[in-house]
């Protein structure tokens, strides 16, 4: 049984589920995981106050009632008709279409609402699955950025995808 993929902005009370997801073992992220949940309420404080500003659009992703992930869409402040979306998913959740439904809900706010002209998505050389969910939503691998993200104190190579409107 499918269930409905949903968007809804995050709250403080989510930040132990999203730590669990991003600590998990086997996920591939580029940045650093927040250590703490006191530290992951900072940063849904920090959202919070981007998203007032126009800067970051974040959402937590739900597949019928249960959290699963999260998304964002931050907008580029010298030029601000560019976007970079993210997002992760619990990996009990991996392969079910989940995180293709929420960058596509994010990518047509990002054109429709925003009026945003591109978007992109960066992504560690080794995360083959979110390589597919960009190449599934119609983006497309513009190279290899080198020394562009950096995590655990070094700088790391990305992939870019980007789509135009």
């Amino acid at each position: 049984m499918a269930y409905k993929v949903e968007l809804k902005t995050p709250r403080l009370s989510y930040a132990k589920r999203y730590l669990e997801i991003l600590s998990n073992p086997n996920f591939i992220y580029f940045m650093d995981p927040p250590p703490t949940v006191e530290q992951e309420k900072d940063f849904l404080r920090k959202m919070a106050a981007e998203r007032k500003d126009g800067i970051s659009y974040v959402y937590s992703i739900f597949y019928g009632d249960k959290l699963v992930g999260g998304c964002g869409l931050h907008i580029n402040q010298r030029r601000r008709y560019i976007g970079e979306i993210g997002y992760f998913i619990d990996e009990q959740y991996w392969g079910k279409g989940i995180a293709p439904k929420a960058v596509r809900k994010l990518e047509r706010f990002a054109f429709n609402e925003l009026g945003l002209k591109r978007i992109e998505i960066l992504m560690d050389l080794g995360n083959t699955a979110s390589e597919r969910v960009a190449v599934k939503c119609g983006y497309r691998k513009e190279g290899i950025m080198q020394k562009a993200v950096l995590t655990n104190g070094k700088l790391s190579d990305v992939y870019l995808y980007a789509k135009v409107k």
